[in-house]
């Protein structure tokens, strides 16, 4: 997992070439006129994902993990906390769509998991690798709120 603000740019170089473009990506396109939908930008390998949810109660909120993409998730407007726990493959599954065109597995809540909940507000980002669960979606304040994230989900092997 990584966490950052899209305008430090100075690890880029640590990330690969896929990870790089859909950064600048971010960093180079508005998406204030933008609302709920999804496309692959023109010439390239990943597809975009233009989110407007309400946060909520953490208890009511899945946790996730996918296989097939990385995903990077940034925020636009609003906050919310993303919770985040390493999948040991002992997790109890709550569904699993992993074999199927949604590339999903949602699980259990676990005391085990020792899940942290990052703060996002405008500007941060999360990337999201195979083997890390995430939970999007919870309320950061006293109660629910609108938020706007992009989600960019990057082939696994385009790394």
């Amino acid at each position: 997992m990584i966490y950052g603000n899209v305008n430090a740019g100075e690890t880029d170089p640590a990330y690969s070439i896929a990870i790089i473009r859909a950064l600048n990506y971010i960093r180079k396109t508005d998406f204030s006129d933008m609302h709920e939908c999804k496309f692959f930008p023109d010439g390239e390998n990943f597809q975009v994902l233009v989110c407007e949810r309400t946060t909520g109660n953490k208890a009511e909120k899945p946790a996730e993990v996918h296989r097939k993409f990385v995903e990077l998730q940034y925020c636009v407007e609003g906050r919310q906390l993303m919770g985040f726990y390493p999948d040991n493959s002992k997790f109890e599954i709550k569904e699993d769509h992993l074999n199927e065109s949604r590339d999903v597995r949602f699980y259990k809540d676990s005391d085990d998991s020792h899940e942290v909940m990052l703060p996002l507000w405008p500007g941060q980002y999360c990337i999201f690798f195979p083997e890390d669960v995430h939970r999007p979606w919870c309320t950061a304040g006293d109660g629910p709120e609108p938020i706007k994230m992009i989600v960019i989900k990057i082939p696994v092997d385009s790394l």
